[in-house]
């Protein structure tokens, strides 16, 4: 029978983790923690003898199930870079609050107050936290939602949180938002039938490109004289932008490599493939968002937030830059598990890319990954 030290082997030791916070709380006894970042277990006891839970929980041991699990959630059909999916607009929050706080279009802040008010949900799982560090965080007002707003860049255990909103808050109709990955683990602990997974009734994915080491980002800027700590907004497109007291520091992407988690060079998934409603900047003017409306849970959310006038839309003639971005991610993702396959069967930057027909800077960068 499998085991945390199996879990440790395959998937932690050999950065395959993706910190979503499904082993923590799977495991029915707390042995597992966070520690320096990562789901560790300090001393192993007897509950552990003959126990394979936190094996069982994590998704990324199960790549195989991920069709069934997006039939059986999303749907069929002919499936695009950006996965299935019912509609595709242009939206942006029409409440105050909302637009002073948020990132582009303020449109996950928008949606979750609207799914407090009426009813779909009574909290969610969210990032937060004092400045931009990432905080995996329970939100049930509105203060707590709004407060959560901006996008935060940092590995975030969000699903670690969920035994608290339903053990300690009570809470049984939940949404999670977060990152792809976040989103993948959710479902899966849905598909496999973990008790506390019953409880999440919305799921909400964020566009991603990659993630970043935050501690990391904060040395990268802090050599160039910028206190992360005290950013109006990050954002990432074809660089990565800081922006202090009005003024816009731009880092290439190469310079960031090194702290991009292995986990996240080789992820596929760009645009939430498997959320009920996928969001990101790209495709949208500045100060919208994109919103990709994937299943009738969400379409039903989305509608009613349109017929209050919560928020505004707009149809988007043209979705090919989505496209084009979840295309290169799923083709970076794959190419760069080669390069990591290459590189530990013994061949050097140069073999790997002669042997892959890419320079040997692109296998360099791809290395780089913390």
């Amino acid at each position: 029978m499998p085991s945390y030290e199996d879990l440790k082997a395959r998937v932690i030791d050999a950065g395959e983790c993706t910190v979503c916070g499904a082993c923590v709380v799977a495991c029915p006894t707390f042995h597992i923690k966070f520690i320096d970042g990562k789901p560790e277990r300090p001393k192993r006891t007897m509950d552990c003898v003959g126990c394979s839970i936190c094996y069982e929980a994590c998704y990324m041991l199960r790549h195989d199930l991920m069709k069934a699990i997006e039939t059986s959630t999303i749907g069929w059909g002919r499936k695009e870079s950006i996965g299935l999916h019912r509609s595709v607009v242009a939206a942006r929050a029409m409440d105050a609050d909302i637009t002073r706080a948020c990132q582009d279009g303020g449109i996950v802040s928008a949606l979750l107050l609207y799914a407090l008010d009426s009813g779909a949900i009574d909290g969610a799982l969210v990032v937060g936290g004092e400045g931009w560090a990432p905080v995996a965080c329970i939100a049930e007002h509105r203060d707590e939602i709004v407060r959560s707003a901006g996008t935060k860049y940092g590995v975030v255990p969000v699903l670690k949180e969920l035994r608290a909103a339903v053990v300690d808050r009570g809470l049984s109709r939940i949404c999670v938002v977060g990152s792809p990955c976040h989103i993948q683990s959710t479902r899966y602990l849905k598909y496999k039938g973990l008790p506390l997974a019953s409880s999440v009734k919305l799921t909400v994915g964020l566009f991603c490109r990659e993630n970043y080491d935050y501690a990391c980002l904060a040395e990268k800027t802090r050599v160039r004289g910028v206190d992360i700590g005290r950013a109006d907004k990050l954002d990432v497109s074809d660089e990565f932008d800081i922006y202090v007291d009005g003024q816009k520091l731009c880092l290439p992407l190469t310079d960031v490599k090194g702290c991009v988690p292995r986990h996240c060079l080789v992820c596929r998934d760009f645009a939430a493939e498997l959320a009920d409603i996928a969001v990101g900047s790209g495709g949208s003017p500045e100060g919208w968002s994109t919103v990709i409306v994937r299943t009738e849970d969400g379409e039903k959310v989305f509608s009613g937030m349109v017929e209050e006038a919560r928020i505004e839309t707009r149809d988007i003639e043209d979705i090919s830059e989505v496209k084009e971005i979840a295309s290169r991610k799923k083709e970076k993702g794959k190419q760069t598990r080669e390069i990591f396959r290459l590189k530990e069967a013994g061949l050097d930057q140069e073999e790997i890319a002669a042997r892959l027909g890419i320079t040997k800077e692109r296998v360099s960068h791809r290395l780089e990954g913390i």
